[in-house]
């Protein structure tokens, strides 16, 4: 239970957990500030749990963990935007009852048969009770595993687009006392995965469809959905016609032929509806309404299929042109993409046509729709040339810079992806990896990892192809890091967002002042990615202690910001400064007295460095810099054979020891590099 505002009532609390904003900003655990990174500003998780990141405004930014982060207030389940259901009430009743109980209910059965359908009226009649949750339609591209349900459960319980998985032992922990309801259509996990997505959950009730059954801790809640009967389908296409239709209207139909080849899916009846609205026969006999008996219609040997190419081919041209795109990208889309799409600016109306033809399907608000697999066939079978790639490309661009701000509702990250493989295959690879480099931002802030480290490979391969140098080395650079940002150990991730610091930085100058200033970011870079190789390598040859260090590396990385400065030449100490900085252990690991000495030649530097400086800021900077190294030295001599940080004994375990002394090291040359960054940009 949670008040208006997102927070617990103090009885509903969990134990040794305080709201976030009752806690002390020095008393947060893993509370980090959010630093901007080059044109990347992150959310980046790091304290105690794992390290986590967001994308807002085009940038990437780091979050506390899922324990410290406060939970969303779930909105109120809504009623379907559909017609009533037929035939389904009883259904409807006895899984509405069983989830109101507590117990979670899968339905299964044939595609096409309904189970969308019912479970979208079990949600909203939930919702009329009060229920708050969600429903997570089925996204284009590969089945949902587990672990992308977790990410999108999360995304919904906290409000936030995680682009890194979430863990599942943390996210049990952080939802333990949620209450929720939540409907996943087309959910393709086994029956062991559903066993562990209840225990993550274990107080919320899930609504599942699926194919087959896989539900198995609870027989009696697995209902298999039956295709419509013989009366409840010539009700639906009664009132698809707007007609009481009896025995001879029904005859004059051919009902029973066109309900076997429909084989009672209720999709494919709304289909033969509105062929039968579109017919010659049915047009001229409206003129003489009100009439209950319509006339003869005879569709003889016209399959499913074939009634689909006939309304297709009805279509105006500008609702066959987003038909075609809908085929084409094989994604959904919304109605404020049609004209960039498909390059025509009269398609924006023309949702209503396509839905009353029952070629499309609706979903999110009404404003989204996506083909029937009968509609994608007749497309096919018609043999209509598909959308091009670079017309949908120029419009997607078109429309971003035009209209980019939060009225735009984002396209589908598939449909990024289908347009930019389009490309490709065109041979357009300029065109290919301008279009991803513009774009990929939109699946990042969709929290879509997989799309953008995808987007991000096709835009390498295109600039490679196209032999764009500048373009080469972005991807090169900062989709490589990206991708170890993304996915990642948490070392590897924290490596990652300090080297995206000096690229991105470097795109950034280079993008404003011209290639005349990028030679000093890239100096910054060396500076940034010399550590950053450093943790990676430690990642790579120490990963069992991974979790032990990654708090300090969190710690170090998020600190790390470029400054990029457009004053020639380089302050006097800067160059002595950024000396300092070089590592003096190549394995990453040191005892504490050897932690000791980084620290004392660190600070013998920079202060050699201040001595050095003409610059009164320079030399003050530099030398509180070292002053406090030197302060973390003495400590840290005097701690002995401990980390003066939390004193682990380095004789009871050397080895841990000795990876988190060479971790402190590394953090500390990450925060003296914000330090110097700042007054020598130019180094």
């Amino acid at each position: 239970m949670r008040t208006p505002e997102g927070r617990r009532p103090e009885g509903d609390r969990p134990e040794g957990r305080r709201p976030e904003g009752d806690r002390p900003e020095g008393d947060r655990p893993g509370h980090r500030p959010i630093v901007s990174h080059g044109d990347n500003q992150g959310v980046i998780s790091s304290g105690d749990h794992a390290m986590n990141v967001v994308y807002i405004d085009n940038r990437f930014t780091g979050t506390p963990g899922l324990l410290e982060l406060p939970l969303r207030r779930l909105d109120v389940l809504k009623p379907p935007l559909r017609r009533p259901l037929f035939g389904r009430e009883e259904l409807v009743r006895q899984v509405t009852d069983q989830l109101r109980s507590g117990r979670s209910v899968q339905l299964y059965g044939v595609p096409g048969v309904g189970r969308q359908a019912i479970a979208l009226e079990v949600t909203g009649r939930l919702g009329a009770h009060g229920r708050r949750g969600a429903v997570l339609l089925p996204q284009a591209g590969p089945a949902d595993t587990l672990a992308a349900v977790y990410d999108r459960l999360a995304r919904q319980v906290f409000g936030k687009e995680f682009l890194r998985g979430v863990e599942e032992d943390l996210l049990r922990a952080a939802v333990a006392k949620v209450s929720a309801h939540f409907t996943l259509v087309d959910c393709a996990l086994s029956g062991a995965e559903l066993a562990r997505l209840q225990q993550t959950f274990p107080r919320c009730t899930f609504l599942l469809t699926s194919p087959y059954r896989t539900l198995t801790n609870s027989p009696d809640t697995v209902h298999h959905v039956q295709p419509l009967g013989r009366a409840a389908a010539a009700e639906l296409l009664g009132a698809e016609l707007g007609l009481p239709l009896g025995p001879v209207g029904l005859q004059n139909l051919q009902f029973d032929q066109a309900y076997r080849m429909a084989e009672g899916r209720p999709q494919r009846l709304l289909q033969y509806a509105a062929f039968i609205r579109g017919s010659d026969d049915w047009r001229a006999r409206a003129a003489e309404a009100p009439f209950d008996r319509p006339g003869p219609v005879d569709p003889g040997q016209v399959s499913p299929l074939q009634q689909a190419e006939i309304l297709a081919v009805a279509l105006s041209e500008p609702a066959r042109q987003v038909l075609v795109a809908l085929a084409t990208f094989g994604s959904p889309l919304h109605v404020a993409w049609f004209a960039a799409v498909t390059g025509n600016p009269y398609t924006t109306a023309c949702g209503a046509e396509l839905y009353d033809r029952r070629l499309v399907t609706l979903h999110g608000h009404g404003y989204e729709y996506r083909i029937t697999a009968d509609a994608d066939a007749a497309v096919r079978a018609q043999g209509w040339p598909p959308t091009p790639a670079t017309t949908a490309a120029e419009g997607i661009l078109a429309l971003l810079a035009r209209v980019a701000g939060p009225g735009l509702p984002p396209p589908d990250p598939q449909l990024l992806l289908a347009v930019a493989h389009g490309l490709d295959a065109a041979g357009k690879r300029a065109e290919a990896s301008r279009f991803v480099r513009a774009t990929t931002p939109l699946a990042l802030r969709a929290g879509h990892r997989r799309a953008a480290v995808q987007l991000y490979a096709l835009g390498r391969v295109a600039a490679s192809q196209a032999g764009l140098t500048e373009d080469l080395d972005f991807y090169l650079r900062t989709g490589e890091q990206t991708r170890r940002l993304l996915d990642g150990d948490r070392i590897a991730a924290a490596a990652a967002l300090a080297f995206l610091a000096s690229t991105a930085g470097q795109a950034a100058v280079t993008a404003a002042t011209g290639a005349g200033q990028a030679a000093s970011a890239g100096q910054i870079g060396r500076h940034v990615g010399r550590i950053g190789r450093k943790l990676l390598h430690l990642a790579q040859a120490k990963p069992a202690v991974a979790v032990v260090t990654a708090v300090a590396v969190a710690g170090g990385a998020t600190t790390v910001a470029v400054v990029a400065a457009s004053s020639p030449g380089s302050p006097a100490g800067c160059s002595t400064a950024y000396h300092s900085l070089d590592g003096r252990n190549p394995n990453g690991v040191m005892t504490p007295q050897e932690l000791a000495a980084h620290y004392r030649r660190a600070a013998t530097g920079l202060g050699d460095a201040a001595a050095e400086a003409t610059d009164p800021h320079v030399k003050s900077v530099l030398q509180n810099r070292a002053d406090e190294l030197s302060s973390q030295a003495d400590a840290q001599e005097r701690a002995g054979n401990r980390l003066a940080s939390d004193g682990t004994d380095y004789d009871e375990n050397p080895t841990a020891v000795g990876l988190l002394a060479g971790i402190e090291a590394y953090r500390s040359d990450l925060a003296s590099l914000q330090v110097i960054l700042p007054v020598c940009p130019d180094e």
